[in-house]
C-alpha cells in the first residue's frame, strides 16, 4: 500500500461513516412483458408484491427490468433510440415524495412501457410496503429495453446525495 492510500486511510474517519443497510434487488428479463400482463393468474398478480415482500422493509430497492420493450421489433426499437431511450432529464410526477412512492421521476423522453412500469412499480411499492414506512423514488434510468429503478426508505432519503445511475451504451444506439 502506498503512503497516499495510507494516508486516505488513517483519515478516513474524518469524512466516513458506516452502518449495515438492506438492499432488496430485482432483476428480470420480462420479454416484452406489458404491466397488464401481471394479470390471470394469482403467480402474475401477486408478482411484484411478493418480490417485495421477500424482505422485510429493505432500506434500498432496485428494480431491473431488461427486454422491457420487444427487441425484435425494429419500429419500437427505433423509436426508442430516436426518443434517446432515457437522458436522465426528469420529470416530477404528481406524488412529491409522499404516499409509498414518493415522486415518481421517469425521463421525459422515454416510450409509454417504461412509464407504465415505471406506474406499476410504484403502485406496487405503496400496496406492498408499510404505510408507516414509505418510499421514494431517487433515480429511474432507460436505455433501449433496459429500465432501472432505485427507491429508498423515506426516512433514509435525507442520507442520498448525487444519486446517479451510470450507464455506458454499447451495440445498437
Amino acid at each position: 500500500m502506498c503512503n497516499a492510500e495510507q494516508e486516505l486511510l488513517r483519515r478516513e474517519p474524518r469524512f466516513a461513516s458506516f452502518r449495515n443497510l438492506s438492499v432488496l434487488i430485482m432483476s428480470w428479463n420480462m420479454d416484452a412483458a406489458r404491466p397488464e400482463h401481471l394479470t390471470g393468474t394469482a403467480a402474475n398478480a401477486d408478482l411484484l408484491h411478493d418480490v417485495l415482500a421477500s424482505a422485510d422493509a429493505p432500506d434500498i430497492i432496485h428494480f431491473g427490468f431488461q427486454e422491457i420493450i420487444d427487441l425484435e421489433s425494429r419500429k419500437l426499437a427505433a423509436k426508442t433510440i430516436v426518443m434517446g431511450g432515457g437522458s436522465g432529464k426528469k420529470k416530477k410526477g404528481a406524488g412529491g415524495g409522499g404516499g409509498g412512492g414518493g415522486g415518481l421521476d421517469v425521463p421525459e423522453n422515454v416510450t409509454g412501457q417504461y412509464k407504465r412500469w415505471a406506474e406499476r412499480v410504484r403502485a406496487a411499492l405503496h400496496l406492498a410496503m408499510p404505510p408507516a414506512c414509505p418510499y421514494t423514488v431517487v433515480e429511474t434510468q432507460s436505455l433501449v429495453g433496459l429500465f432501472s429503478m432505485v427507491a429508498v426508505k423515506q426516512s433514509e432519503r435525507v442520507n442520498c446525495r448525487d444519486v446517479r445511475i451510470g450507464t455506458l451504451k454499447r451495440g445498437m444506439g
